[in-house]
């Protein structure tokens, strides 16, 4: 029966400790056979920062700490992919080749953007997707232009009259709708998987984090919904997600889970130049990058164990230490982080046992092992 092992965002700026926490989360993704997780910055040590409020990027060298830890599949659709130009985005690609890494959601034009990584596991076909709503300048692959597998976003504002007059200087509310065109490329290549494989995952790059929401508006925004049950409704078997740097709810659809964040799973302080181009240095946002809280900190490692009539979904809790490397959770700490998941989910069942979580769902294509 394969197991997949699925995370959020990666992103290196050290070697990875030799701890025993460190070593029993190897412990867990390397009881995979496939570890799939966001690898949120460009592998190079070419190119310049664009014009961007944060500019990230990992050294070639920290490759085999990536490997090593246990992971083998990765997407490439971020924000962050291009932040240090093109010449810095072919050098990931090639040094991920080099290291032996599978990689989807980029590719030197659109359709190798969108192209699927299809991989064989005891007789049992299962395809890989990764695609982008949160797309950097000039990011974005088209028919003639390397870049990310995007989903293209529109946002607009309403303001009410009556609550601006009794609150002066609130939010609007942001409604946000994707391109049609962008989501039918989508599921045209969940599709096209879906006609090779018995499996099919997409890794989604979307959301809001918390510190940019809203109170008013926490949660998902409008489009990750609608993309999230059109690419279900397109054969997709599981959806996960990243970027908010945080937990999101869960939802089953049509029988498919759809995790909307997994949150950060490694992610150190980054030594990159945050504030050197006219973007960062004239922006009105700030950021205390090494400051972390709970919200920021909590994650999961999601097991999918894919039978032949089911799949078996496990989630394991952890906590990133004050580095940004992540611990297993035991015991109460684990209970709470499946719990506060669970209230964020009131469209699926989320049950604790014995350390983990287990998603507790009937229909054709997945339930729980609530039992194991």
């Amino acid at each position: 029966m394969p197991t997949i092992a699925l995370v959020g965002d990666l992103f290196l700026q050290q070697p990875l400790p030799d701890t025993p926490a460190l070593a029993k989360v190897g412990a867990a993704l390397r009881t995979a056979d496939i570890a799939f997780g966001n690898l949120e910055a460009p592998v190079s040590i070419r190119g310049a920062p664009t014009e961007k409020w944060i500019n990230m990027r990992m050294s070639p060298d920290l490759l085999p700490e990536v490997k090593r830890l246990g992971f083998n599949m990765l997407t490439l659709a971020n924000n962050h992919l291009f932040d240090y130009g093109e010449a810095a985005f072919f050098d990931t690609l090639d040094n991920l080749r080099e290291h032996d890494l599978r990689f989807v959601g980029a590719g030197a034009d659109l359709d190798a953007a969108w192209r699927a990584q299809v991989v064989e596991i005891a007789g049992t076909r299962i395809a890989f997707l990764g695609g982008c709503s949160t797309l950097g300048p000039g990011s974005a692959a088209t028919n003639m232009r390397p870049g990310v597998a995007p989903i293209h976003i529109s946002e607009s504002y309403h303001v009410e009259p009556s609550a601006s007059l009794e609150q002066p200087g609130s939010a609007p509310y942001v409604y946000t709708r994707a391109w049609q065109d962008d989501v039918q490329r989508a599921c045209q290549a969940v599709a096209d998987a879906r006609g090779s494989a018995d499996f099919v995952i997409v890794a989604m790059h979307w959301g809001v984090p918390p510190t940019w929401r809203p109170r008013f508006q926490d949660g998902l925004a409008d489009y990750q919904i609608e993309v999230g049950h059109a690419l279900v409704e397109a054969g997709a078997d599981l959806i996960v997600g990243a970027h908010p740097h945080s937990l999101q709810e869960v939802e089953v659809w049509q029988g498919a889970p759809i995790f909307y964040s997994l949150g950060n799973f490694i992610f150190h302080h980054n030594r990159g130049p945050a504030r050197e181009t006219p973007i960062s240095r004239h922006s009105p946002y700030t950021l205390n990058i090494k400051r972390r809280n709970r919200q920021w900190s909590e994650t999961i490692i999601l097991l999918a164990e894919v039978a032949a009539n089911a799949v078996h979904y496990k989630l394991l809790p952890a906590l990133l230490d004050g580095d940004g490397n992540p611990q297993l959770l035991q015991g109460d700490e684990a209970r709470a982080v499946i719990e506060r998941l669970a209230v964020l989910s009131p469209q699926a069942a989320l049950h604790y046992d014995d350390g983990m979580g287990y998603l507790v769902q009937g229909g054709a294509r997945s339930e729980s092992q609530s039992d194991s």
